[in-house]
């Protein structure tokens, strides 16, 4: 642990990581004095300090509280990121890690509410979303015509992953697999519950991936 990096000093850096976390941004000071039931002037010298060190950077006119890459790894998130690969022509591979990822839901943009679904069946693979995967999903009641979208349908007890599109009163529900025919409901017969954000791909779903 670095130098001067006391427990407190911690302490309040997995405050904000928290708060950024639950609220869906980073905190103020104000904020976070809040929350610590104590007066802004008492965590102010911490933050200088913390920001000093290169651990906090203050940025808005409410001065917003970002916790840098090396907080990340103080607090002991995230996994090392060892430079880029190629997905073209090659590139050199390096051999020690530049920085460090944030936490999952930090990397994903995990806002309160929102939740997580597994996959079944082929019918979104050409977004390369497989059988097996996760989806990330935001609450929503309505979703702007071609996003993906959780949606109930009649006569299912399940809801289904499809990209929605709106047209005289109809929903027309779209796979990403030609293997699977499109879907045509009136709208009122369709209830929406919510937008899928993002894809976690594990070990074992993907195509001509090893199952133990």
């Amino acid at each position: 642990m670095p130098p001067r990096l006391t427990e407190l000093r911690l302490h309040l850096l997995r405050t904000v990581l928290r708060l950024t976390r639950e609220s869906g941004g980073p905190p103020s000071a104000a904020e976070l004095a809040r929350h610590l039931r104590v007066s802004e002037a008492a965590v102010s010298a911490h933050l200088r300090a913390l920001r000093d060190l290169g651990f906090v950077e203050r940025s808005g006119p409410r001065g917003r509280l970002h916790l840098s890459e090396k907080a990340l790894a103080a607090v002991g998130t995230g996994l090392p990121i060892y430079g880029q690969i190629a997905a073209g022509p090659p590139i050199l591979a390096e051999q020690q890690p530049d920085r460090t990822t944030p936490s999952l839901d930090v990397l994903l943009g995990v806002r309160d509410g929102d939740y997580l679904l597994v996959v079944r069946g082929d019918s979104m693979t050409g977004i390369g979303v497989m059988d097996g995967d996760y989806v990330l999903v935001r609450p929503a009641q309505d979703v702007h015509d071609g996003e993906v979208a959780v949606v109930l349908v009649p006569g299912e007890n399940s809801a289904t992953l499809k990209r929605l599109y709106r047209s005289g009163g109809q929903v027309t529900l779209l796979s990403e697999n030609p293997a699977h025919p499109r879907m045509r409901f009136a709208a009122a017969d369709v209830q929406v519950q919510g937008r899928m954000v993002a894809r976690v791909g594990l070990p074992g779903t993907r195509p001509g991936a090893p199952r133990e």
